[in-house]
């Protein structure tokens, strides 16, 4: 009788895939940098990616009424997709470290895109609801 166990390998996300899964707005770029550093152990960075990211969240509310009609929203889109990949790309592994790793290999792409989505549902929740009710209460007159 052998033993002919598969060996384990511990899902991650390549640098591309969670520049994909910032296509899911600010809770995005959050959500795939700590799944990242969570998997990877790194727990300090875990931590400030969440720390971060909520003051990244608020930071853009107060900001966004101030940003000028005229600069598209492709561009929020773009600053999320390339802020990722560059942390990514920093502070994870690169798409050659995971594949010829023998303890890491690839989450699917569909999980990165079924993810994405609700992200960027819980993004527009986030950002849009506590700026609807700064609107409404009259925070932001005469802009």
């Amino acid at each position: 009788m052998s033993n002919t166990q598969d060996t384990v390998t511990t899902k991650i996300y390549s640098p591309n895939q969670v520049a994909f899964g910032a296509l899911g707005g600010p809770v995005g770029l959050i959500y795939f940098l700590w799944a990242n550093f969570s998997i990877l152990k790194k727990e300090s960075l875990t931590k400030a990616t969440l720390i971060l990211g909520a003051v990244f969240i608020i930071t853009l509310i107060f900001a966004a009424p101030y940003v000028p009609k005229e600069v598209p929203a492709l561009a929020f889109s773009a600053m999320y997709v390339i802020t990722a990949y560059i942390l990514s790309r920093k502070f994870h592994l690169n798409k050659s470290e995971i594949t010829n790793s023998e303890e890491y290999s690839f989450h699917s792409s569909f999980r990165v895109f079924f993810i994405t989505i609700p992200c960027f549902w819980v993004s527009y929740v986030v950002v849009a609801a506590p700026l609807h009710w700064l609107y409404s209460i009259g925070f932001f007159t005469g802009i």
